[in-house]
């Protein structure tokens, strides 16, 4: 057996257990979970449902595609009508413009203990290709955006096996709110996570220039693969991170706003890199 959660980009979340199941969708259709802000988003857009072995998705959209992030490298674009089934333990999924604004639902399958071994046999595999990064991307070490791209890929730098789950844009900003000592108020966090989302964004125009990427959306786990499989971002570029703390403090207060107006002392060499 096993138990789903989907979470919301606003932290909703709901639990399902098997034979139970969820419809996503934007206001005025009655889902059980209402989205809004996606033009891309239909009243009934997306069915998860809860089984003994795995969990199934159905794009119930007659118009628009929903896309699945694996997590390890592959965005499985899911047409209307398409079904998609597997066991992952975490998996995002959402529209064109989910994905684009770094606000897709997240689905995890945790097993339930259960005294036969054999419940968990033949769950369904996880497809998708691997991206394969090609030549000619180039980053400014000492960009804001370089400290985005190493809090992105850290957990999967760490864990060669591609098997913990990547931060998302908000996890990201409190990471650095973490690191450069920045007060963690939530007007200041929420600052935070919109120049990680433009950095997300920045990062992947630099592998879409050099067609590393040829469709668009590109997916966080799709970005990650790319930055470390071209050796963009090493292990030995994030051990570096705390020695350089100090220089990410200066470089990310000049990003935020006090009473309205830049902080300056740091505003041109934040923008220098970039």
């Amino acid at each position: 057996m096993n138990r789903v959660v989907v979470r919301s980009p606003e932290g909703q979340q709901h639990t399902l257990t098997a034979g139970q199941s969820l419809i996503f969708g934007r206001p005025g259709g009655g889902a059980d979970l209402l989205l809004g802000g996606d033009v891309h988003l239909s009243r009934h857009h997306g069915l998860v449902e809860a089984r003994s072995v795995g969990w199934q998705l159905t794009n119930l959209s007659a118009v628009n595609p929903l896309f699945v992030d694996t997590q390890e490298g592959s965005l499985i674009p899911l047409r209307p009508g398409g079904r998609w089934s597997a066991d992952r333990t975490a998996v995002t999924v959402g529209t064109a413009t989910m994905v684009h604004q770094e606000r897709p639902l997240v689905i995890t399958c945790t097993a339930v203990p259960t005294a036969d071994p054999a419940v968990r046999r033949d769950l369904p595999p996880l497809t998708g290709e691997p991206t394969r990064p090609g030549a000619g991307v180039l980053l400014a070490e000492d960009a804001q955006y370089y400290l985005t791209a190493m809090l992105l890929c850290g957990p999967w730098l760490r864990d060669p096996l591609r098997l913990r789950r990547l931060p998302s844009a908000a996890e990201i900003g409190a990471e650095v709110a973490a690191l450069t000592g920045v007060p963690g108020a939530s007007a200041t966090l929420a600052e935070l996570e919109h120049y990680v989302v433009t950095d997300l964004k920045t990062l992947k125009q630099k592998m879409l220039d050099a067609r590393v990427f040829t469709e668009r959306p590109v997916s966080l786990g799709m970005l990650a693969a790319a930055l470390i499989g071209h050796g963009l971002v090493t292990p030995a570029h994030l051990q570096r991170v705390t020695e350089q703390a100090r220089e990410w403090r200066y470089r990310w207060k000049a990003r935020l706003t006090v009473d309205g107006a830049v902080e300056t002392g740091g505003a041109g060499s934040g923008g220098s890199g970039r």
